[in-house]
Parts: structure tokens; C-alpha cells; sequence
């Protein structure tokens, strides 16, 4: 009869042990998974950045060569670009654009900042994954010591 109970018991603490380092592995494999997805939003909000400043420094060179244009047809029709309406016309097209271009960045910055925050509720979720995995691997070690030696 003891040796039956000494099976049962290694047997019970054998499965314990399994289950508690199953518990383990799965915590570390979703920690490691919400790494890698923190890793993959950091990387979209770097692009994000570098998009927008992009797309504002194109907005400024086009919005440029339009000013440009404009400033040739005043020219070539005699009108004096330098004073009085035509240059108040101008600066007020010029600060436009200065306006546009940073509601292109500020745009990009708005998407990049989701995608960072994003990253680090990901690297939480991960943590947080990794202790309930220890957690859950001490509560069944406690459980298979007690049903082990509670018999």
C-alpha cells in the first residue's frame, strides 16, 4: 500500500510540475508576443514621423514653386510685388502654407503618438502576462504539494 501511495504521490507532484511549467512558458511566450507587437507599433510611429515631416517638406517646396509662379505673373504684368496688396497677398499665402505644413506634421505626430502608446499598453499586457504565468505555476505547485502530501 506505501508503495502505491508513493506512485500516486510522485505522480501527482510529477504532474504538478508540468502544469506549473506549462504555466511558465505560456506567460513567457505571450510576454514575448506583446514584445514583439510593442516593436512593430514603435516601428509605425517612427514611419508616422518620418512620413508627415516628409509630406510637410514636399507641401512647402510645392506650395513654393506656386508662390514663385504667382510672383513671375504679377511681374510680367507690371504689378509691384513688393508693396501693398500683392505683398500683403503673399504673406498671407506664405503663412498658409507655414500653417498647412504643420497640420501635415502635426497630423503625423497625432498618429505616431497612438501607435507608441499603443506599444507600451503591448510591453503592460506583456508583463502582466508573464507574472499571471508564475502566479498560475505557484498556485498549481501549491495545489499538487497539497492534494501530494493531503492525502
Amino acid at each position: 500500500m506505501a508503495l502505491a501511495t508513493s506512485t500516486v504521490t510522485a505522480m501527482t507532484l510529477a504532474a504538478t510540475a508540468i502544469s506549473a511549467a506549462a504555466s511558465v512558458s505560456q506567460g513567457m511566450a505571450a510576454k514575448k508576443q506583446a514584445g514583439f507587437q510593442a516593436a512593430v507599433a514603435q516601428q509605425q510611429a517612427d514611419r508616422e514621423r518620418q512620413q508627415a515631416d516628409s509630406a510637410s517638406q514636399d507641401f512647402r517646396r510645392q506650395q513654393s514653386r506656386v508662390l514663385a509662379s504667382r510672383r513671375a505673373a504679377q511681374g510680367a504684368s507690371g504689378v509691384d510685388a513688393s508693396t501693398g496688396s500683392p505683398l500683403f497677398t503673399s504673406e498671407d499665402f506664405a503663412g498658409e502654407v507655414e500653417l498647412n505644413a504643420l497640420r501635415i506634421k502635426n497630423g503625423g505626430e497625432v498618429r505616431a503618438t497612438r501607435a507608441e502608446q499603443f506599444a507600451a499598453l503591448q510591453r503592460a499586457s506583456g508583463k502582466n502576462a508573464q507574472t499571471s504565468g508564475f502566479m498560475r505555476a505557484g498556485s498549481s505547485l501549491l495545489k499538487g504539494v497539497s492534494n501530494a502530501y493531503g492525502q
